[in-house]
């Protein structure tokens, strides 16, 4: 039954957006990330001394950036770790809005209050794509990890365990568990070994009792033989 509440055409464009606007949102985080390094860039490099500091002024802030966007997106290399509402990328994406922030104020108010509110603004925007991302990322990770049943318990199976571990040590440091015992240690069975020099004792024991007349001869295998 077709729906006549919604437009077709209108449908077919959210598709479309739909489809291009993961793309589309990082594309523009990185374009964000650049151009608040390159714009820090330039307002820093008017005060530099030389060529040195003029190049450390664009090197800085674009390191700075790609280490804020390692920060917030580090954790989800793994899928498996999964993050609540706090999680440590919107600390760190919003403690480094607030570091750039002031930056942006000293170094900009010289020129200005409109260039302080552009550049601001920009940045804000930069936290809140940034935020956005981070979130849909999480909530589409735990959707893959909750259709794949098999691997959903293996992880539910870990975090059982790691609470277990956790509430293990507590109990262990406040002394509600006693310490387990070591295992006793079998000592290995110790085989007497004659040294070479007692079997070359033995050895001329043997001849010299022969040399005396004995009914036995020697042996270099340690039998006992007799004459003949």
């Amino acid at each position: 039954m077709q729906n006549i509440l919604i437009n077709d055409d209108f449908g077919k464009s959210i598709k479309r957006l739909r489809s291009i606007l993961p793309v589309l949102s990082f594309s523009l985080l990185i374009i964000t990330y650049l151009i608040s390094a390159v714009i820090m860039g330039i307002f820093h490099a008017q005060n530099a001394p030389n060529w040195g500091f003029t190049v450390a002024a664009f090197l800085v802030p674009l390191a700075i950036q790609a280490g804020r966007g390692t920060l917030v997106f580090f954790f989800q290399l793994n899928p498996t770790h999964i993050q609540g509402r706090l999680s440590f990328g919107i600390i760190a994406a919003t403690v480094l809005l607030i570091l750039s922030l002031v930056e942006a104020y000293l170094v900009m108010t010289p020129y200005g209050l409109s260039w302080v509110i552009s550049v601001c603004t920009l940045m804000i925007i930069g936290w809140v794509i940034e935020v956005m991302i981070l979130k849909e990322t999480i909530f589409a990770t735990q959707i893959e990890l909750f259709q794949d049943q098999e691997r959903w318990h293996e992880v539910k199976g870990f975090y059982i365990a790691q609470m277990e571990l956790q509430k293990f040590i507590e109990d262990l440091n406040n002394g509600k568990v006693l310490a387990l015992p070591e295992p006793e240690q079998e000592e290995p069975a110790t085989q007497q070994v004659l040294p070479k020099e007692n079997k070359a004792l033995s050895l001329l024991e043997e001849i010299n009792q022969h040399l005396q007349g004995k009914d036995y001869r020697p042996s270099l295998n340690g039998k006992v033989k007799g004459r003949k």
